[in-house]
């Protein structure tokens, strides 16, 4: 989704431009759609297949078929619940990023003498760890 991020811009003309009618289809619930199973699952079976190249049309982007929700507030709901998780696993991958390179930084002092084994507490390593 394109939010502004870059101010001027422009894009290629292999990239589409879709806009909705936020009356029916929320331009977020769209995107998840089309990020999905269902929708890569439509845009692979659709595209046009060339040497590592796969692409579609304005005719067969417009064809792919949105089931809707039967009110918008569904949508809106769908939306939500997904940016929570995208945002829980974002959170995990920062945690997940800063802890190797904790551990990376720890092993150069162990492995350089810095620290020494004799010198840590590994006692929590005992404890059972809480679900």
């Amino acid at each position: 989704m394109w939010r502004g991020q870059i101010d001027p811009c422009v894009h290629q003309n292999h990239v589409f431009a879709v806009r909705t009618d936020q009356t029916l289809l929320l331009p977020e619930y769209l995107a998840y759609l089309a990020q999905s199973h269902y929708g890569r699952g439509y845009f692979l079976k659709v595209a046009h297949k060339t040497t590592n190249l796969a692409c579609i049309n304005t005719t067969k982007l417009k064809a792919l078929p949105v089931p809707l929700p039967p009110k918008l507030e569904e949508q809106r709901e769908i939306v939500a619940i997904l940016g929570a998780i995208d945002h829980k696993i974002d959170l995990h991958r920062h945690k997940r990023q800063v802890l190797e390179e904790l551990f990376k930084a720890l092993l150069h002092k162990l492995m350089t003498g810095e620290i020494r084994v004799q010198d840590l507490d590994l006692s929590a390593l005992d404890r059972p760890v809480a679900a």
